[in-house]
């Protein structure tokens, strides 16, 4: 008999193929996966605190920025100062290899974010203080990268 097919595009001959697709959703668990890491975390963020407080002194040093703008990034430092201090008490009930609670993970996540911005500030404030403009570039280059390897350590992205 005569077979007639019509289609609105290319009629293929051939064997049904079927594609499954599996889509495997890796959820980062934002705490230590071990001590060391911990240990490494706490460090950098001693290190942190300590590079912010020398930026202080530097920055009430300048001659070349004028009181209100020294006050309000001083103000900014000295809170970031403490917020990091409380990053290290809070992490430290944290246990290795178990995720942070939420709320923990929340406000570490949101003071390291805060880290980040204050040495964006500096850097933007590094064009208009000629004499502490060189101690704000070294400052950034140094904890530029200590805030995401602060951030890795505790499973952020």
């Amino acid at each position: 008999g005569n077979v007639s097919q019509s289609a609105g595009g290319d009629i293929i001959g051939g064997d049904k193929t079927t594609t499954t697709t599996t889509t495997t959703t890796t959820t980062i668990e934002k705490g230590f996966a071990d001590e060391e890491k911990k240990d490494q975390f706490h460090s950098e963020i001693e290190q942190l605190r300590e590079g912010l407080r020398a930026m202080k002194t530097e920055i009430e040093a300048s001659v070349s920025l004028d009181q209100d703008k020294k006050d309000e990034v001083i103000s900014e430092i000295l809170q970031q100062v403490k917020a990091l201090k409380e990053v290290k008490e809070k992490t430290a009930a944290v246990a290795p290899g178990k995720p942070a609670p939420p709320k923990v993970a929340t406000e570490i996540e949101g003071t390291l974010d805060s880290a980040g911005k204050i040495v964006d500030k500096l850097e933007g404030l590094a064009g208009k203080a000629g004499n502490v403009a060189e101690t704000i570039g070294k400052f950034a280059v140094k904890y530029g990268p200590l805030i995401l390897s602060a951030r890795h350590l505790f499973g952020l992205p």
